[in-house]
C-alpha cells in the first residue's frame, strides 16, 4: 500500500509541535480556520474548507509525547482505510517530524494532490513553530 511520508526538522520543541497538532487553537494556526478537535483519545477532529466544500473528519487514535495518531473518517473519499501518523524525534537542532499519511489503495486519484498539500501545510506547521506564525486556510479561495 502507498504512503505518503514527508520529514522536516523544526526548530522547536516537541511539546510546541505536539500542542499544534493537537489543539483547535494549533490546528486553527497552521492548517485551517475552521478546525476543531477534541484532543482525547477517540476524540473526533473536524477539518473544513468550506469555500471549496471540503469536509473532513478524524478519529484521534494516538497521542503520546512523541507520537500521534488520526484515522480519517469523513472526506475524501479514497482516504478511506488510511490514517495518518506524527513521529516527533528531539535532535540538536530542534525536532525532526516523520509525518505520514499511510495506507493508500493507490496512487491514483487525491494522492499526488493529498501529498502536494500536506507538504504544503507542513511548511505552514514549520513556521508557525519557528517564527509563531503559520499560514493556514482562511477562507479565501485563492489561498
Amino acid at each position: 500500500m502507498p504512503d505518503i511520508l514527508h520529514e522536516v526538522t523544526i526548530n522547536g520543541s516537541v511539546d510546541k509541535i505536539y500542542e499544534a497538532i493537537t489543539t483547535t487553537h494549533g490546528l486553527q494556526s497552521w492548517w485551517t480556520f475552521e478546525a476543531t478537535t477534541e484532543p482525547t483519545v477517540g476524540g473526533v477532529m473536524a477539518i473544513n474548507f468550506s469555500v471549496f466544500d471540503v469536509h473532513m473528519k478524524f478519529t484521534v487514535d494516538k497521542l503520546a509525547a512523541q507520537h500521534v495518531t488520526w484515522t480519517p473518517t469523513e472526506g475524501v473519499p479514497d482516504w478511506t482505510g488510511t490514517h495518518v501518523t506524527w513521529d516527533m524525534t528531539p535532535t540538536e537542532r530542534g525536532t525532526k517530524v516523520l509525518f505520514g499519511h499511510r495506507n493508500f489503495t493507490t496512487t491514483d486519484g487525491s494522492f499526488a494532490y493529498t501529498s502536494f498539500t500536506w507538504a504544503w501545510y507542513l511548511i505552514s506547521l514549520k513556521e508557525l513553530i519557528e517564527t509563531g506564525k503559520g499560514r493556514p486556510h482562511n477562507g479565501d479561495p485563492t489561498t
